[in-house]
């Protein structure tokens, strides 16, 4: 099997952003981004739009999604040009269904739209939620290739990568406060294969604790290449 995008990004130990789940997230909307690398926001959200752009003022990331009033996503669209990924995905039933550079994609959901798997043309991967809806573990058959830590609280702590059965990399994650701050972080990456680095998420916050501004840094190993550019992302959120 060949690897696809998300499990490159599993091997690079890049995709899991860090969030505090001390207010109440849609589980659906927190595991995606989880997933794919953007700011969750807290509540009944309609609608998400996240723009990115990195020190020279260039956009690096943009996502648009709508949510029904039940808490299903009902449509997603996303450009990462630091991956160079382009994704589009609609609810069809139960599940999301479109393209990821122009090939097909799909997320299989449960009755409460919450994900269970995931396919595309490099293959099929299985997720695993915990009893709060969280993603847990991922799955390419019988063998896990990432799992999520959290804390008594629910905030993601640590995710680790495994490749042969090893803990390839790993993400510790620390919040400078939860409560007031859900998405402020430091992270640190570990790796058996490359350099790892330190990246810091700090943001500002509207009423609604919507993460409405953020600035990521990221600080390689001495010596070495940042793995990403700095970012500044700006997050806009509706509710019903």
């Amino acid at each position: 099997m060949k690897t696809s995008p998300y499990l490159l990004a599993v091997a690079l130990g890049l995709a899991a952003t860090a969030a505090s789940a001390q207010q109440a997230y849609n589980p659906v909307l927190l595991n995606l981004s989880t997933l794919m690398d953007f700011n969750p926001v807290v509540g009944h959200v309609k609608s998400l739009n996240t723009s990115a752009v990195n020190d020279k003022g260039e956009a690096v990331y943009q996502l648009s999604m709508t949510l029904s009033a039940d808490g299903c996503v009902q449509t997603l669209n996303s450009t990462d040009n630091v991956n160079r990924m382009q994704t589009v995905l609609v609810k069809e039933g139960n599940a999301l269904k479109g393209t990821q550079n122009g090939n097909p994609l799909s997320f299989t959901l449960d009755s409460k739209c919450n994900l269970l798997s995931r396919d595309d043309s490099a293959g099929h991967l299985d997720f695993v939620t915990n009893a709060q809806g969280q993603l847990k573990s991922v799955m390419l058959g019988e063998q896990k290739i990432v799992d999520h830590f959290y804390d008594a609280d629910g905030n993601l702590i640590k995710a680790e990568f495994y490749a042969s059965g090893m803990v390839a990399s790993s993400n510790s994650v620390t919040y400078p406060d939860s409560v007031n701050k859900p998405v402020d972080y430091t992270l640190v990456n570990q790796s058996a294969y490359q350099p790892g680095f330190r990246a810091t998420n700090a943001c500002q916050y509207d009423k609604r604790h919507v993460p409405t501004l953020c600035h990521v840094t990221v600080m390689p190993e001495k010596g070495q290449p940042a793995p990403m550019p700095n970012m500044t992302f700006t997050t806009q959120a509706s509710f019903y």
